[in-house]
């Protein structure tokens, strides 16, 4: 359904139902779900009915319960979000909708330790505490998130074909989240591979009783910006209950310019298609049509998805949860391939059904997602179909003080492009590809007196592909000196998976009418160390008062075993006429790179700290900030690109300054030993080098993260009906370096404003402006110019 139908379906009910709607007193589950931010809005004689609902004696035990949310995913069981043993974050659905954030990548600017930048109108890119851009100078590729694992009700959404996260797929929009769990540090020791750098969980709104019926909100603005959600919950009996949302978004760029490698900058659609060097080599491939790569070079992203919910509670020991749905995506984001330019487009047709149930104790879940996706539009050999089951069981024992979690896991995920090339060789994968996991895992968490809880995690991989188990594990000690001051001090390491790329790729690209070589070969290796991450972590949690609450949390991981596709070797064929003893090249050599992914030595180490706070001023103003610093140095750097590399293995068979090499070398060897018979007067000659420096450098200082960033939000409410978020977002310089080019991006402060007023207790109208000051610098490298973003909507729940 268009967006504007959605729209006119939401203005009617808005105007006619409040009419009809009548307030009802709220109810204790009600006023246990209220935000900080709504709690200290309210007058005095307020606060004290909500006291009496809940059975509190105090205003500071009330703000008390409030500070303390609940959080289940640094333990996998719920507790208080000050007691977490982790560096946790819990953000709300009402915190992400009071800051006006438009999708989920842009509200979790608002988590400490998390930094995001904004590749072009709607489209970001995601890490936590950064280690991003690894291994440098490679494809755009080695910039995507492969480190951080995203869940929905703890079912992965990872990109398993080339690792990250492609969150326009996500079918999920901002009105289905109760609230989002991000835990920071690595954690495959609780959720599994890929969660290296932390887990981000997004939790859907579970419908009880006080669920409204209807909410809907819709927003929309400039560069041809709409976007809107709409949901029907219902609480059947207090045992069963459904819900079905829909949400739709399309976003347009600020401009419609491609940027072009080896130009340095950028270019229209149709200047692009004629862009020649001094040789007369073009940029684009001859066999691609602009038109297939760029439809809409201008479209920056419009997503849809649709989603069901039902609950049914056998007993209160005994709950099933269903769901389903699906979503259609595209966007014209950071490229996954070798481009010429630094922008593909990318498309994704999935559907999913996840089970999750809580039974005596056992807590079981099953997912499967299947479906299209196309990684980069227009390319041959991106295109694929997919399907991926999750299947997870574990069962919780208390024994006194001593909490055993043991737990089984299995995965199994396939990418297939064999209905979308036109032949076997032409694609990345060239039939079905699979990659399955088997897991274990046990968690212990021991009371050992009222103050010291130590904790501990293992975990072990079974790749199909491989023999050996990969182990990873977190312990941890949390001491609480009182009520208002916890330590906690964590060791852990988790792993990442290997990718269907990684292990599988079998392509041979012919680069007709480009520069040497004439063929480049991608090839998988199954024989790869699998990258892991040490983290020694401390924290502090702290409250001085009952109106503050102070996270300080400072880090150190080291990480190795990075994959990186590299050339292996590089040949020459050659043909040569033999006279007498004189071998004479007939013509140009026929160039092959073999490229393979394949582990190097490099090492990432990383320091860090982030401070966060949230303080409550006055009841009517409320102050959330945190910041982050980290330094990264790596160690045995090779700064050697792709393409240098193969020009140094090249110039070793046919050194550029006429000097004899392995290619003089062979044919001085076929002239003394004579000439192919089939062929007495031409031989073809084949010469091969597998060169690679070894030049490394160490402590090399890697500003891909910027070395600081932060946030600080005011919540202000001076009347009862309006509401005033304003929000600063900085981050410093930082250092991009790929395959072709280098840039530095800037530092940038992006201020943000909502106000929203609340017409009635069902309707609500707001202007949500996002880089108010219209702040025009490049987030991302190689990417868009960010402007600002001018939004008005309303929200409705009834």
């Amino acid at each position: 359904m268009k967006l504007r139908y959605i729209f006119a379906i939401v203005m009617a009910l808005a105007i006619t139902m409040p009419a009809i709607s009548q307030e009802k007193k709220k109810t204790r589950e009600e006023v246990l779900n209220m935000t900080m931010e709504e709690m200290s809005s309210l007058p005095l004689e307020e606060l004290m009915g909500l006291m009496d609902i809940v059975g509190v004696s105090s205003i500071e035990e009330l703000y008390d319960l409030l500070l303390n949310k609940d959080v289940t995913s640094a333990s996998k069981k719920e507790e208080s979000l000050f007691d977490s043993p982790l560096s946790t974050t819990v953000l709300s659905h009402d915190e992400i909708q009071s800051s006006g954030a438009t999708c989920i990548e842009e509200a979790l600017r608002l988590v400490p330790g998390i930094i995001v930048r904004e590749k072009n109108n709607g489209n970001y890119d995601v890490h936590i505490r950064g280690l991003d851009n690894l291994p440098p100078k490679n494809m755009m590729l080695q910039s995507e998130n492969t480190s951080t694992l995203v869940m929905i009700n703890g079912r992965p959404v990872f990109n398993y074909a080339m690792g990250g996260i492609i969150w326009e797929s996500l079918p999920v929009s901002l009105g289905d989240i109760d609230r989002i769990e991000v835990v920071r540090g690595p954690s495959s020791a609780l959720y599994g591979p890929n969660a290296v750098s932390g887990a981000i969980n997004i939790i859907t709104k579970t419908i009880d009783s006080s669920t409204p019926l209807i909410s809907a909100n819709i927003q929309g603005g400039n560069l041809n910006t709409y976007m809107g959600d709409i949901g029907f919950r219902k609480q059947i009996n207090s045992k069963f209950s459904i819900g079905v949302t829909g949400n739709y978004e399309t976003r347009n760029r600020n401009n419609d310019e491609l940027y072009v490698f080896k130009e340095g900058k950028s270019f229209s659609k149709d200047a692009y298609e004629v862009l020649t060097d001094a040789n007369g080599y073009t940029y684009l491939d001859p066999k691609d049509d602009i038109d297939e790569l760029f439809p809409d070079p201008g479209k920056s992203k419009e997503k849809s998805g649709i989603n069901g919910y039902l609950s049914y509670e056998i007993n209160s020991d005994a709950i099933l949860n269903l769901s389903g749905g699906y979503q259609y995506s595209f966007a014209n984001a950071s490229t996954l391939g070798d481009n010429a330019t630094s922008m593909a487009g990318r498309e994704s047709k999935t559907s999913y059904v996840d089970l999750n149930a809580n039974l005596y104790g056992f807590d079981i879940q099953g997912s499967y997602m299947f479906g299209f996706q196309d990684f980069g539009v227009g390319n041959l050999g991106f295109q694929t179909d997919m399907a991926q089951f999750n299947s997870n069981i574990e069962y919780n024992l208390q024994l006194k003080n001593l909490s055993i979690r043991p737990g089984v896991n299995y995965m199994s995920v396939y990418y297939d492009d064999s209905k979308h090339i036109p032949a076997l060789g032409s694609g990345f994968f060239n039939g079905k590809k699979d990659m399955n996991i088997f897991a274990t895992s046990l968690r212990l968490d021991y009371l050992a007196t009222e103050k010291l809880r130590l904790v501990a995690a293992l975990r072990a991989e079974k790749y199909a592909h491989s023999d050996q188990w990969t182990p990873s594990w977190q312990f941890v000690s949390s001491y609480k000196i009182n009520d208002k001051n916890n330590f906690r001090l964590v060791y852990s390491r988790a792993n990442r998976s290997p990718f269907i790329i990684d292990l599988h790729s079998n392509f041979l690209w012919d680069r007709e009418g480009r520069p040497s070589p004439d063929f480049i070969y991608f090839g998988g290796n199954k024989n790869m160390d699998v990258m892991v991450s040490d983290l020694f972590e401390a924290g502090y949690r702290t409250r001085p008062s009952k109106n503050v609450l102070i996270d300080i949390e400072a880090y150190y991981s080291k990480s190795k075993n990075f994959t990186v596709l590299a050339p292996d070797s590089t040949n020459f064929i050659i043909p040569v006429a033999m006279v007498g003893t004189d071998p004479t090249p007939l013509a140009m050599p026929t160039v092959t790179a073999y490229m393979q992914y394949q582990n190097i030595d490099l090492e990432a180490k990383q320091m860090g700290l982030t401070i966060s706070l949230d303080w409550v001023l006055s009841e009517k103003l409320i102050a959330k900030s945190h910041l982050s610093v980290q330094q990264t140095k790596l160690d045995n750097y090779n700064p050697v690109t792709r393409d240098e590399m193969i020009a140094m293995q090249a110039n070793a068979i046919y050194p550029s300054d006429g000097s004899n090499g392995l290619l003089a070398q062979k044919i001085y060897e076929s002239a003394i030993t004579g000439q192919i018979p089939q062929y007495p007067n031409m031989t073809s000659l084949s010469v091969s080098s597998d060169y690679k420096p070894t030049d490394y450098q160490n402590n090399f200082k890697h500003e891909a993260t910027p070395n600081f960033w932060g946030s600080i939000g005011l919540n202000y409410k001076p009347t009862q009906k309006l509401n005033i978020f304003s929000n600063a977002y900085i981050y410093g310089k930082q250092t991009f370096m790929n395959q072709y080019d280098t840039s530095d991006v800037d530092s940038k402060i992006i201020l943000n404003l909502k106000a929203n007023y609340q017409l009635s207790e069902s309707l609500s109208v707001f202007a949500n402006l996002r880089n108010i000051l219209n702040n025009e610098k490049q987030e991302f490298a190689f990417m868009d110019e960010i402007g600002g973003l001018y939004l008005v909507g309303l929200n409705f729940k009834l």
